[in-house]
């Protein structure tokens, strides 16, 4: 059988499909580019913004369609979505054969057996409630993790010449925004035992990766307790970074409440621990920090950011905004675009306000019109384009090494400026894009280049000769 998969969604959820492909490569399943002539298509979705579900609505409407025809795959449904709905999903979409939730995914194989029986399959995690119990709640979640993760074959991925693999470790999220349903689609925060964490890594390098991004909902809760050992996050970055053949070691997504001074001294201490962190604000807003429930002030905020640029001078900071939070004012809107300018983001990710089903804010009232909404979604983007154009061209006649990660999107329609050259795109330790002319045999290797030009997101480059 011929398998389609289409991921929708965070750094989490493209580790899962590639999961997710090992899994049923090993159970005997072809896998297939071609959705429209795949026996089985599968999403794995993502429930965080109205617009990500939208999309898989209208998928399965297409689906249902071709169903009815006679000439329908079985369809499967993953993911945060799969968890959210459950057997809503079917209810609504006739043509849904499976539903299978983040930590079901390793039951996939099984699942599909059944639909093609005929017989339908709604796999979602226990609830928070249901499972009252913590040892017992966090026993179910590792024991998933753990048949996943460690089933996968570190020789495969989503590129041949990849040099980069993710490893997660850990999964869910106990900070209960009020906007955000992943606490409730994902779980509670569970973390994998260090050793597991470190042997998998082992296998990665040994296969040819070199640059391993750490990942989690929120990385930098990790936090692992055996005994009276507990491993903090910080320890687990000092046991993976002296591993032969380690080059690059990240980490992604941080939660601004859970960084100490232990973190940014490993980033300052460890070599090849990358000097970047993604580390969303939402907003600079007091009044709005409290209505989201993010824990923090601004000021512990912009103190956070000051310490990590005193201790780690050179590092990349990225940042997440959402605009139009019910309640939030103009006074609230200049207060996220002054955290932007204060803080100099690399890059920042804005998104307007909806709400989700089950959240604390889906309560209140959606106050800011959707035109306000937008006029200061563009106006942000605006700011950060100004300080994002700044900090690239800071790094004009640097030179860099860069992980060199394949031809750029645009390389087809760039001239060739030499034969068997191509317009390249890479990667420094900041995350920074890099484009340059070089030969694609580079692909997957380290190259030192010359900065040349800059925009608000690409860093321009000449390879140094």
């Amino acid at each position: 059988m011929k398998i389609f998969i289409e991921t929708m969604g965070c750094q989490m959820n493209r580790l899962d499909s590639e999961l997710v492909v090992e899994l049923l490569r090993q159970a005997g399943y072809g896998i297939t580019p071609d959705r429209q002539g795949a026996d089985v298509v599968l999403y794995n979705t993502c429930s965080v913004r109205d617009h990500a579900e939208q999309k898989v609505f209208s998928r399965l409407g297409a689906d249902v369609v071709r169903k009815r025809s006679g000439a329908g795959p079985i369809v499967g449904v993953l993911g945060c979505m799969a968890q959210r709905l459950g057997e809503k999903l079917p209810k609504k979409f006739a043509g849904v054969d499976i539903v299978c939730a983040p930590g079901q995914l390793f039951m996939l194989p099984e699942l599909i057996e059944s639909a093609r029986a005929g017989r339908s399959s709604v796999a979602v995690d226990p609830g928070r409630g249901e499972a009252r119990n913590l040892a017992g709640r966090e026993n179910l979640a590792m024991g998933s993790m753990e048949t996943l993760d460690a089933g996968r074959d570190p020789a495969s991925g989503n590129s041949a010449n990849s040099a980069q693999a993710f490893v997660r470790v850990m999964r869910g999220c106990d900070n209960f925004c009020s906007y955000c349903i992943v606490p409730f689609v994902r779980g509670p925060e569970t973390s994998r035992a260090p050793q597991a964490v470190v042997e998998e890594v082992k296998k990665l390098i040994d296969a040819g990766r070199s640059e391993i991004t750490l990942i989690g909902q929120t990385v930098n809760s990790y936090r692992h307790a055996a005994g009276e050992w507990t491993t903090r996050f910080s320890d687990l970055l000092a046991l993976l970074s002296p591993l032969p053949g380690l080059a690059r070691l990240r980490f992604v997504t941080s939660h601004p409440k859970n960084f100490g001074p232990d973190i940014f001294h490993a980033m300052r201490d460890l070599p090849n621990l990358c000097p970047y962190i993604h580390v969303p604000a939402q907003s600079g807003s007091d009044a709005m920090l409290q209505a989201m429930n993010r824990q923090y002030t601004r000021s512990q905020y912009d103190e956070l950011i000051d310490q990590a640029r005193l201790t780690v001078p050179d590092v990349s900071i990225v940042s997440d905004f959402i605009v139009g939070f019910p309640g939030e004012t103009e006074d609230d809107h200049q207060a996220s675009a002054e955290l932007i300018r204060r803080s100099g983001y690399k890059n920042s990710f804005i998104f307007k306000y909806s709400p989700r089903p089950g959240t604390a804010a889906a309560k209140l009232t959606d106050s800011v019109p959707d035109d306000v909404k937008k006029r200061r979604n563009n106006e942000l983007l605006a700011v950060q384009k100004q300080v994002g154009l700044a900090h690239h061209r800071k790094y004009i006649g640097r030179d860099m090494a860069v992980l060199v990660t394949g031809p750029s999107r645009r390389s087809s329609k760039q001239p060739a400026t030499k034969p068997g050259q191509v317009q390249l795109m890479g990667r420094t330790t900041g995350d920074h894009i890099v484009v340059f002319t070089g030969a694609e045999k580079l692909t997957g290797q380290y190259t030192a280049v010359t900065i040349t030009d800059a925009n608000d997101l690409t860093l321009f480059a000449e390879l140094k000769s």
